[in-house]
């Protein structure tokens, strides 16, 4: 099983970034909002922003109310700053089962990610494969509601504590053992944008090879949130495996998805990136410092430990922090000097 401080991280790979895949069977039933973050807001007055919001901490929402809600927001961002938000995620949820809202900026640190086209072929996978990763998708939201986010990476594929999301997870690994080739084309090569979801997810469970790992890389330029989404979670699974030889890959397009105006392409890169420092290899810390300080301050100011703990912690590692010291620190809370320390950093980079 994942190590104490891996466990906190859990909930950023499991965790869907739409409400409705979140929602309560009974669509009026209430949540209350435990948190509300930004991002993407450096150049403007995010003060302002947090003081004059339609909604806050403590309001409930349904998922009947949710449009009017995101639209009240869409009003005010756009009305404050000019420019609309670049995204609104509501996130299930917190320890006291509260839902987390973030909101993207279209400030100095929001930039337009480069995707590659849509794809025209008329590949598919089976009706067993979508199956099996419509039960996952259910599965894993249960288990998240009720708290039971936590699984094991340590064999390159994930499988959930929870017994029920495990055994589908199991029959996922059965399932793509043997078929990483066709899964990888129906990826690339399907129209359907349910496939390359089904095809993203599923490729993680193939059998592991380099054929695998460039496939996924290449899936996360896809023009779809959800398939980035879950191509780059595969990806972070595969590097923490425990025979892992490392993913050896230009870091530079995960660099990219840090400044994204999406939440779950800053949530999911941060988690890869987390990963693929842990060996502190000086090269790449040293292109996070230069290219990536803005946005990793901001995730790592987000109120939920679970998704601010990657930020945090390679901010840390960029700062040489060591890695038993730093990971007290983070586990404890105590994120104030690491942010601090980074902060300077940044304003010696951009002088």
């Amino acid at each position: 099983m994942t190590s104490l401080p891996l466990l906190l991280f859990s909930i950023v790979i499991l965790v869907q970034p739409t409400f409705s895949s979140q929602a309560p069977n009974d669509d009026d039933a209430q949540m209350q909002i435990g948190s509300i973050d930004y991002f993407g807001y450096a150049g403007l007055d995010l003060k302002q922003v947090e003081n004059h919001l339609p909604i806050h901490v403590g309001d409930s929402v349904s998922f009947n109310s949710f449009d009017r809600k995101k639209e009240a927001i869409q009003r005010f961002v756009k009305q404050f700053t000019g420019k609309p938000a670049s995204d609104i995620a509501i996130v299930c949820c917190d320890g006291a089962n509260h839902l987390l809202i973030y909101i993207g900026l279209d400030g100095a640190s929001s930039r337009s990610l480069a995707h590659n086209p849509p794809p025209r072929g008329q590949d598919r996978l089976e009706e067993t494969a979508l199956k099996l990763y419509a039960r996952d998708m259910a599965a894993i939201e249960d288990a998240v509601r009720r708290g039971a986010s936590s699984e094991d990476d340590s064999k390159g594929y994930s499988l959930s504590a929870d017994p029920r999301a495990r055994q589908v997870e199991l029959e996922i690994r059965a399932y793509a053992a043997g078929r990483g080739e066709e899964i990888e084309r129906v990826l690339h090569n399907s129209s359907d944008v349910q496939q390359r979801r089904a095809s993203a997810c599923l490729l993680g469970y193939a059998d592991r090879s380099s054929a695998q790992i460039q496939g996924l890389i290449q899936a996360t330029s896809d023009v779809d949130d959800d398939v980035r989404n879950n191509a780059v979670r595969a990806l972070a699974v595969l590097a923490s495996a425990n025979d892992a030889a490392g993913i050896d890959t230009d870091p530079s397009p995960f660099i990219a998805m840090l400044y994204s105006g999406q939440w779950t392409d800053r949530n999911k890169s941060s988690l890869l990136l987390f990963r693929l420092t842990h060996k502190r290899d000086p090269i790449l810390l040293m292109k996070l410092r230069e290219q990536a300080l803005e946005p990793l301050i901001e995730g790592a100011r987000w109120s939920d430990p679970g998704h601010s703990f990657g930020f945090l912690v390679i901010l840390g590692r960029i700062e040489g922090i060591p890695e038993a010291q730093l990971l007290q620190m983070v586990t404890k809370g105590d994120s104030a000097g690491i942010i601090q320390t980074a902060e300077r950093a940044l304003h010696e980079t951009s002088h």
